[in-house]
């Protein structure tokens, strides 16, 4: 079998995975700013759903590297670097872009 064939495998194979939407998504664009930053006392109400969005997110990302590892290993091919999965000290540290 092809390199072309492959594709059409993988492709055809990622059509039928279902679409998902992130709570996580969905809570950075609920969460109001006040006066262009982000509101302390809003967030201190939403931590269970921040929490519960973070951990799905984690879940889902963790899931997609094991995906593209299996795949980078059904192709023999060496993996790109990639950034490394979030723990639970960058959250606590956080975010820096």
């Amino acid at each position: 079998m092809g390199e072309a064939e492959d594709i059409e495998k993988v492709v055809s194979a990622l059509k039928k995975v279902p679409e998902k939407h992130l709570l996580i998504i969905e809570l950075a664009n609920r969460i109001p700013l006040r006066g262009g930053d982000l509101d302390p006392t809003v967030l201190a109400d939403m931590i269970p759903e921040i929490n519960l969005a973070t951990a799905e997110a984690a879940s889902y990302g963790g899931q997609t590297i094991q995906a593209i590892d299996a795949l980078v290993r059904i192709a023999g091919q060496p993996a790109e670097p990639r950034l490394r999965p979030l723990t639970e000290e960058d959250l606590e540290e956080g975010l820096q872009f």
